[in-house]
C-alpha cells in the first residue's frame, strides 16, 4: 500500500470545530508516558485490558528512553495494532511534553475521551472505567481526576513523605486554579475531547512535573462561579511503586513553578479564554510557497507573518522539492506560531514524496494538515508509529 493509499483508506475527519459533536470516535484513548520503563512495564496487563474493552485504546509515548522500552512498545503495537499506538519523542523532553503530545494526538483523531495514567499502574486501569461512567452520566463534566483520599473499603497505600508533598501541591493547586482540589498529583485523569481542550494543548507546559495543575488552570473558566466542569473521583486502589524519577530538586523547582502559576493565573486564564473566541475571516493571512521549500524560505515565510493576524494558512501546494532539514525548521516555526496564539491551516500537494517526508518527520502528527486536490482529505490516524519532535 502506498502512502497516498494509506491516507485515502482512513475515514474522513470532520471539522471538529464546526460540528455539534466534538468527537468522531466513541472510544477512549489512554495516554501512557514511558521513560526507561523496560524493567517495570507490564505490557501484558495493558494488552489484556484492551482486549476486554474494545472501546479503549492505548497511546504509548517513548520519551527518549535509553533502555529497551521502545522495543517492548513496538511488540505491544504488533500484538494489538487496532488498539495500540506508539509515539516516539526525538529526545527526552520530560513527562509533561510526552503527555501533551499524546493528548494532542488522540484529540486530533477525534476520540471521545482522553485519559492518561502512569506507566507503573499505581492507579489500576479499571479506574478509567469509573471515570468514563462519570463523564457519560454528567454531560457538564469535562475533566475527571483521580483522588487518593483513602477511606473505608479503599486500598490506598502511600508513603508519609510523599503524602506530605501531595498535600502541599494540592494546597498550592487550589490557589492556582480556584478549584477545591483534594489531590492534584494522582497520575490518573480523563478529559472530554472539546475544542477548548485542544486549544489548551497547543502550547507547551511551563510547570514541569506539575503540568496537571497548569492544564486545569488553562481549562478552568475565568468566572469562579462557572468552574463546575471538574469532578474529583476517589480511586478505589492506589499503590506506591518504587522507582520514581522525581528528585528532591524537582520538588523545589516545582514549588517555584507553582508560585509562578499562582501569580500569573489571571493572565493564563485570559490567554486561553481568548483562544476559544472566533474572529472574522479578515483576521486571516494566506502565505504560499514556491516550488522549492528550504530552510531559508521557511525562515522568510516566518518573517512575513503579521502580528495582528490570528488565522494563518500556509500553502505548500506548489512545492515539488524539499531542502535538507526543512521539516525540522518548519516544526519549530509552527510551534512558535501556536505559542503566539496563531491558528494554522497547512495545505500540502498531492505528492507522495512530499507527503512521505512529512510523515517521517511526524509533522502531520503535530499539526492539522490537508492534502489540496479536487477532494481534500484531512490527515487522520494515518501512522501507527510516529516520530514526534520534542
Amino acid at each position: 500500500m502506498t502512502y497516498r493509499d494509506k491516507i485515502q483508506s482512513t475515514p474522513h475527519l470532520q471539522d471538529l470545530q464546526n460540528t455539534p459533536q466534538a468527537y468522531k470516535y466513541d472510544r477512549t484513548s489512554i495516554i501512557i508516558p514511558c521513560y526507561n520503563e523496560a524493567d517495570r512495564l507490564h505490557l501484558e496487563t495493558f494488552i489484556n485490558f484492551a482486549r476486554q474493552h474494545p472501546k479503549i485504546s492505548f497511546v504509548f509515548i517513548d520519551d527518549g528512553s535509553k533502555d529497551l522500552t521502545i522495543s517492548l512498545l513496538c511488540g505491544a503495537m504488533a500484538a494489538l495494532p487496532e488498539q495500540v499506538d506508539v509515539l516516539m519523542m526525538a529526545r527526552n523532553a520530560g513527562k509533561a511534553e510526552a503527555v501533551r503530545h499524546g493528548l494532542k494526538f488522540a484529540a486530533k483523531r477525534g476520540d471521545k475521551y482522553i485519559a492518561f495514567l502512569d506507566a507503573d499502574l499505581a492507579t489500576p486501569l479499571n479506574a478509567v472505567n469509573d471515570f468514563i461512567s462519570v463523564a457519560d452520566r454528567l454531560n457538564n463534566i469535562d475533566v475527571v481526576l483521580g483522588s487518593r483520599a483513602g477511606g473505608l473499603g479503599r486500598k490506598v497505600y502511600r508513603e508519609i513523605h510523599r503524602k506530605m508533598i501531595s498535600l502541599v501541591c494540592a494546597a498550592m493547586g487550589r490557589l492556582a486554579t480556584g478549584l477545591a482540589l483534594k489531590d492534584t498529583q494522582c497520575g490518573a485523569k480523563l478529559f472530554r475531547n472539546t475544542p477548548h481542550l485542544r486549544n489548551c494543548l497547543d502550547t507547551p507546559f511551563s510547570a514541569g512535573w506539575l503540568f496537571d495543575v497548569e492544564l486545569f488552570l488553562r481549562i478552568s473558566n475565568p468566572n469562579r462561579h462557572e468552574r463546575k466542569n471538574f469532578f474529583e473521583y476517589p480511586v478505589l486502589e492506589w499503590t506506591e511503586i518504587p522507582g520514581s524519577n522525581i528528585k528532591f530538586s524537582d520538588v523545589l523547582k516545582g514549588g517555584f513553578k507553582m508560585i509562578s502559576l499562582i501569580l500569573n493565573q489571571w493572565k493564563i486564564r485570559a490567554q486561553f479564554k481568548k483562544h476559544t473566541s472566533t474572529r472574522p475571516l479578515t483576521f486571516t493571512q494566506h502565505l504560499r510557497a514556491n516550488d522549492g521549500l528550504c530552510v531559508k524560505s521557511v525562515r522568510s515565510m516566518d518573517s512575513l507573518i503579521s502580528e495582528d493576524k490570528e488565522f494563518i494558512t500556509l500553502d505548500f501546494t506548489n512545492v515539488t522539492s524539499l531542502g535538507p532539514s526543512v521539516f525540522t525548521i518548519l516544526t519549530e516555526v509552527c510551534e512558535n506560531l501556536q505559542i503566539k496564539g496563531k491558528k494554522l491551516t497547512i495545505l500540502f500537494p498531492d505528492n507522495a514524496e512530499i507527503l512521505s517526508a512529512a510523515e517521517r518527520a511526524s509533522f502531520i502528527a503535530l499539526f492539522d494538515c490537508t492534502v489540496q486536490n479536487n477532494q481534500p482529505d484531512h490527515f487522520n490516524d494515518n501512522t501507527r508509529f510516529s516520530l514526534a519532535e520534542a
